[in-house]
């Protein structure tokens, strides 16, 4: 590795956040970005995601690039999904594990003809960067932290095409999940076809002196901007694990994802064995569950679920449904646990288990 990353300081600035169109009514520094955690109600931001066109600050993300001879090989050596058959133009995503298959990070990949980009949740920045470096031994492979100069916003909803086509992208319903092109019209702004928060959607990755630019522009589209907890709301109702309780050290198999995450086809790569064993036994201690509680408030996670007073499993988010009146969540429950009650807290609340 020939360029080291920058520390991701705490808490910077969002770049949107200078926007004339970036009017926050509450603010939140998650994953170490000061951004809206809300633009207007819940229920109203909720609302536009689900029946039109949303638009999220996503600059919470981070980009690492790939360049030599060896980038493919020495990086399909160390995820869980295909890296050497990705076309220039395609992407997927993924786990890198530690050698007892235990999940470290999740990633994207994204393929062009001299480049790959690995995406990562800021939160993983560190952790993502030192666990690659560690395994970089004589490959040709260079990794260049981009994560100061570029940034992203994501749109998504039904009418998410409507804004790709505005922005020169007018197939994009039929790429494939991560699959991305330069825009015709900026080369420096790459547009990826990306489900995000379990919306039809699309990103673009984009230098960071043009984010408020682009951030006007797209709510001149009428993209709705909606903060960090809407979004939070959206995946963890499409059962989508993100990164921090949800993955970290999980196995694959647990987690609800093999489907798009791994391919059993591969070959050798840094705890395959175990992902292997997993699968082909078909046997599993804990499964990725979603559930519902009348009332979370005050409910901190990670946090026990019990039956009957004995700990069954973990809660690992839990957010409030802007519409419904519960609160919906996920987390990991043993597979032997078929019966009810469950519960949460102390003292004990109610929490369902949802299909």
């Amino acid at each position: 590795m020939t360029t080291s990353p920058d520390a991701s300081p705490a808490h910077d600035a969002s770049p949107f956040a200078h926007a004339d169109g970036y009017r926050a009514q509450q603010m939140t520094a998650d994953h170490g970005i000061s951004a809206a955690a809300y633009f207007d109600t819940p229920a109203a931001e909720y609302g536009a995601a689900r029946e039109d066109v949303a638009l999220f600050d996503r600059s919470y993300r981070c980009l690492f690039k790939l360049s030599g001879a060896d980038r493919a090989t020495w990086l399909h050596n160390l995820v869980t999904n295909a890296v050497t058959t990705l076309d220039a133009g395609a992407g997927n995503y993924a786990f890198a594990c530690d050698v007892k298959g235990r999940i470290q990070f999740d990633l994207n990949i994204l393929s062009d003809k001299d480049t790959l980009w690995i995406d990562v949740d800021r939160a993983y920045h560190e952790r993502a960067w030192k666990h690659l470096d560690l395994y970089h031994i004589t490959e040709d492979v260079d990794m260049t932290d981009l994560t100061p100069s570029l940034t992203r916003l994501g749109v998504g909803g039904p009418g998410f095409e409507r804004v790709a086509a505005a922005v020169g992208v007018e197939n994009a319903v039929a790429m494939p999940d991560l699959g991305h092109t330069p825009l015709r019209s900026d080369p420096t702004v790459r547009f990826v076809r990306h489900d995000f928060a379990g919306l039809s959607g699309f990103e673009l990755i984009l230098p960071a002196t043009d984010a408020a630019r682009w951030w006007d522009q797209l709510t001149a589209l009428n993209a709705k901007p909606v903060g960090a907890a809407t979004a939070q709301t959206l995946r963890v109702a499409a059962g989508i694990p993100w990164p921090g309780p949800d993955l970290d050290h999980i196995l694959p198999a647990e987690t609800d994802q093999l489907e798009r995450a791994v391919s059993f086809h591969k070959g050798c790569y840094l705890g395959q064995e175990v992902v292997e064993r997993m699968r082909s036994r078909g046997a599993l201690a804990r499964r990725l569950a979603r559930f519902s509680i009348p009332d979370g408030d005050g409910i901190d996670c990670p946090t026990p679920i019990t039956q009957e007073g004995k700990r069954v499993g973990t809660l690992t988010s839990l957010v409030p449904h802007p519409v419904d009146r519960k609160w919906i969540g996920l987390g990991y429950l043993r597979t032997t646990v078929t019966d009810e009650p469950l519960a949460v807290a102390d003292p004990p609340r109610a929490i369902v288990r949802d299909a």
